[in-house]
Formats: C-alpha cells, structure tokens, sequence
C-alpha cells in the first residue's frame, strides 16, 4: 500500500505540472528501486517526449534495456548518447559491456579502448578489461588489467579474487592462494572468497585448511550448497567417504532439485561398492535432468556392475542416442559388450 501511495503522489504532480521533468525523474527513480523495470523505461520515454536530448535519460534506458536483456535496444540508447555528447565516457564503457554480453569482441574492446582514452584511472573499466579478456582465454592479457585495477583500488576483493581464478587456472596454485586470502582479509563476510580459498587449499592437498575454509563459508551462509559439495569432494579426495556422504546428503536437503550432489553422492557409493544404493540415487538425478547421456551412462555402468548387461545395453543406447557424437560414450559401451562377449566365451 505504501508503494501505490508514493506512486500516485508522483502521478499527482505530473498531472497537475505535466512539463516538469523532475517528476518523471523521481518516478522512474522509484520504479527501479522496486525492479519494476518495465514502467521505469515507459516513464524515461516520457521524459524524452519533453527533453529528446536528455542524456542520463538516454544512459537509464540504456542501462535498464541492459538488465532487460534487450541488447539491440540498448547499443540505440547509448549510440544515442554519444551521438550528442562524443566524450560520454558512460556510454562507451556501457557500450563495452553490451558487447561483452552478447559476445561481440572486437566491438566490445574498441569500445572499451575510447572509454580508456576518456578516462585511464577507472578501475571499473580495468576490471571490465580483465573479464574480457578472460573470457576469450588469454589469461595473461587478463591479469594485466586486473593488475593494473589493483593499482588504482587495492580494496576491492573481487579483483583478488578475479587474479586468483587465473592463477589458478595457469598452475599457480600457491599465487593463488595468497590472492584468495587477501579478498578474504578485505571482506571477511564473502561466503565466495572463503569458498574459493578453500577449493584452493584442497587443491594442493592442505585439506585441514580448506574444510577450515568451508566452516567459515557455512558460518556465513549456512545455505550456500555449493559449499557442501565442495567440502564433501575435499573429505573423499582425503579418502574420507563417510563425512562426504554426511555433507552430500545435507546438500540434497538444501537443493534438492540440482543433480551435482546426487551423482557426486552416488559416485562414492560406486567406490564403496553400495551399487544398489547408487543405482536409486543415479535415476533420481535422471529425473531430475532428462535426457542427460552423462546421467544414463553412468546408470548403465552400474548395472555392468551388477551384471545385468540387458539393462546396461539399454542405457547406453539412449545414451548414445542423445549423444551420437559422444566417442567416450560409445568406447564404454563397446568395452561394455567386449566384456560381455568374453564372458559368454568363458563358458563354451
């Protein structure tokens, strides 16, 4: 009710002054505040109706075209900037964000190159650098800028953390985990930070101080079901399979609609050959993602396992089906049907 309130107050005033471009303004203002992003750009229209060359009118529709995932709309809107204000370094820097989105490289760059030329000491636009270009995989191309935005601002924890993904990724498991640790030094409450310090440290076997990481990230976040399934891989990799079970079987609880837990899950009872128990699990996560060729040749390992080869050639065949590119798929099947046949030689 209070909302219908403050928007028929905004009504009132630009009724009775229907040419006063504040109003419109605070309206908009306040549709975005309550996401309701639809009428904020209908508002910013209007605006445009009484001022066509308002450019932070043109920005927020850029902006919220964005958000909306109406991409080509939002190129208009910002080229529409810069069509009266050539220096607008908010509509290039958006530019590039537009084109990073809907993966357009060369414009994206460009763009971002004029927002640099504009202005070299942003480090919002480094870090935007930095994404593009790890995006594309040129990881060294990356951390220059994400080096380059620490310079400018040493506090933002996003940008360790960003700087410790690659180093991650390049084998640099150590420079890593220093990064990981400044982000959570900067920001003691990001669940994330401690998250990834903590598949880090489990990375290089340090697995007393990753599941450290992990009940940091569960006092933050009891919730966070990433978390539960990353400590469970850390406990079975450190040959702990029954608090791995614990944890994956918490995880189900928290998501129960996400397959990554039900099949890490059924793994580990594959190793502790409990094969009934993994089948259920196998088929619950089959439900769960239909059609998975993944999901069904692993149903179908499992009943070669029990020896059933009926029911394995079964699974494997619709796996195959949905995946008849998938090379690994068919190897394991005709392993499958190898084994089969030298068994049933065996007994002639």
């Amino acid at each position: 009710m209070f909302r219908e309130n403050i928007i028929a107050e905004l009504k009132v005033k630009i009724a009775s002054n229907p040419l006063d471009v504040e109003n419109y303004r605070n309206l908009a203002n306040y549709y975005i505040g309550c996401e309701d992003l639809n009428n904020a750009l209908l508002t910013y229209k209007e605006v445009l109706k009484i001022t066509p060359d308002d450019v932070q009118a043109l920005i927020n529709m850029g902006s919220i075209c964005f958000y909306r995932k109406m991409y080509m709309e939002s190129i208009n809107y910002y080229n529409a900037v810069i069509e009266l204000d050539s220096k607008n370094f908010a509509s290039y820097y958006n530019l590039g964000n537009v084109y990073a989105e809907i993966e357009n490289f060369e414009l994206s760059l460009l763009n971002y190159q004029k927002a640099l030329e504009l202005d070299n000491e942003n480090p919002d636009l480094y870090c935007a650098l930095g994404y593009l270009f790890q995006d594309i995989g040129n990881l060294e191309e990356a951390k220059k800028y994400y080096q380059k935005a620490l310079k400018l601002d040493c506090t933002n924890s996003e940008t360790y953390i960003s700087i410790a993904n690659i180093e991650q990724k390049m084998g640099n498991l150590e420079d890593s985990i220093i990064n990981y640790q400044r982000a959570c030094e900067l920001n003691p409450n990001d669940a994330k930070a401690f998250l990834c310090l903590g598949n880090a440290y489990a990375a290089v076997k340090e697995y007393k101080c990753a599941q450290d990481c992990f009940g940091k990230v569960f006092n933050i976040d009891s919730s966070y079901y990433s978390a539960w399934v990353c400590s469970a891989i850390a406990y079975s990799d450190d040959n702990n399979n029954n608090e791995a079970i614990g944890l994956l079987k918490h995880a189900i609880e928290i998501d129960p609609n996400k397959p990554n837990a039900y099949i890490l899950l059924a793994n580990i009872l594959v190793d502790e050959k409990r094969y009934d128990e993994a089948l259920n699990i196998y088929k619950t996560a089959s439900q769960i993602v239909s059609d998975s060729p993944k999901i069904l040749t692993l149903i179908g390992n499992i009943y070669v396992l029990l020896n059933n080869y009926i029911q394995a050639v079964k699974y494997y065949k619709k796996a195959i089906k949905l995946a008849p590119n998938d090379n690994e798929i068919k190897l394991i099947y005709i392993e499958m049907a190898n084994s089969y046949i030298n068994e049933k030689m065996k007994g002639i």
